[in-house]
């Protein structure tokens, strides 16, 4: 199956993309009012599974997540470019957003994006080329600075970025800034890492909750042994004990301990 697709910079066919805006939104189904499923980031890989135009249903390379998203929010790549790029560990966004220039202007890409074959000034989206105008600082964060850095960022279901984010978004790009790619949802993560006895937790460490119905359902990070930072209306700081995460403002236990693994 081949796609006949219009970018800015040509007419190509193609069953393969890198998201080529700061965050794009993928649905559920082909709809703007369709809830969304995760979203992707500047320099993310996918697959095109079909075209419907507006709509281009795709494969998230990172997790292998799907949905439907704008068609137009993508650089189209052939095959050999494709497998090239995902054969790469190209460096991810860590401390604060980049700004640089394509053809279609100035982007900013964000904490978490990556910047395919960035070599000096140079970023390539398949035969795109885009130029850095302003460089993130190159501080060291370990993973629990890292998570701090959201704090305050609005809860989104789906999201993944500074813009807003929700719990499995929130760990996922932790972990993928410290090289380390995880899957997209809680229930998910769970099975990724060393799992530790809650006698053994440290900082840094990732617990996760269950539901009345036992099943995983959220995430977050160890910010000391008896704290903890997570996504429950904005990224947050609260208590965390061996029944779950309490909340000081509503004076009750919100989410109910399950098990913590060690990613870092």
């Amino acid at each position: 199956m081949f796609l006949y697709l219009y970018t800015t910079s040509r007419m190509t066919t193609s069953n393969h993309g890198i998201c080529k805006i700061t965050v794009a939104p993928v649905r559920a189904e082909a709809s703007d009012r369709a809830e969304i499923v995760t979203q992707l980031l500047f320099g993310d890989y996918v697959e095109v599974l079909s075209l419907d135009k507006p709509w281009a249903k795709i494969r998230c390379q990172l997790d292998g997540y799907e949905g439907f998203m704008d068609f137009k929010q993508l650089a189209y790549i052939q095959s050999e470019e494709y497998d090239k790029g995902i054969s790469e560990k190209h460096p991810v966004v860590g401390n604060s957003p980049w700004l640089i220039s394509g053809p279609d202007g100035i982007i900013e890409v964000v904490v978490g994006s990556q910047l395919p074959f960035l070599k000096g000034d140079s970023v390539e989206l398949g035969k795109d080329q885009y130029t850095v105008d302003r460089r993130g600082r190159n501080t060291h964060f370990g993973p629990v600075e890292t998570g701090l850095m959201f704090i305050n960022v609005p809860y989104l279901w789906g999201g993944r970025s500074i813009y807003g984010i929700d719990c499995s978004g929130y760990t996922q790009t932790i972990a993928r800034i410290h090289g380390l790619e995880v899957p997209r949802d809680a229930s998910k993560q769970v099975r990724f890492g060393e799992e530790i006895s809650f006698e053994d937790r440290q900082s840094g460490d990732i617990p996760f909750f269950i539901n009345n119905n036992g099943i995983v359902h959220h995430v977050g990070i160890l910010n000391s042994p008896d704290t903890i930072l997570h996504a429950s209306g904005w990224i947050r700081e609260d208590v965390f004990d061996e029944k779950g995460i309490y909340r000081k403002d509503f004076e009750e236990y919100t989410h109910q301990f399950h098990s913590i693994r060690r990613w870092f």
